[in-house]
């Protein structure tokens, strides 16, 4: 699987996952999506990156999430 493709399907479980999340979860936790699925959560941001490389996770494979956050549908990124 391309990273293009793991970041389709990773945003795509957020959709499916985010009232789950927002119900499970308390609003500042941190959560990481890879696969399609929740595979890790944390009370912070370096807490949740030391859990995934612990799993040999790395950053393109992951969409990190916070609880109680609304992400919007697109964003624009200048550089």
């Amino acid at each position: 699987m391309t990273s293009a493709e793991e970041r389709q399907l990773n945003q795509a479980a957020y959709r499916r996952l985010h009232d789950l999340i927002q119900q499970n979860y308390p609003p500042g936790r941190f959560l990481a999506i890879s696969g399609g699925q929740i595979v890790a959560d944390a009370g912070s941001f370096d807490e949740l990156r030391n859990a995934l490389t612990r799993m040999g996770k790395k950053s393109a494979q992951v969409l990190i999430v916070q609880a109680g956050a609304d992400y919007p549908e697109k964003a624009f990124i200048f550089a």
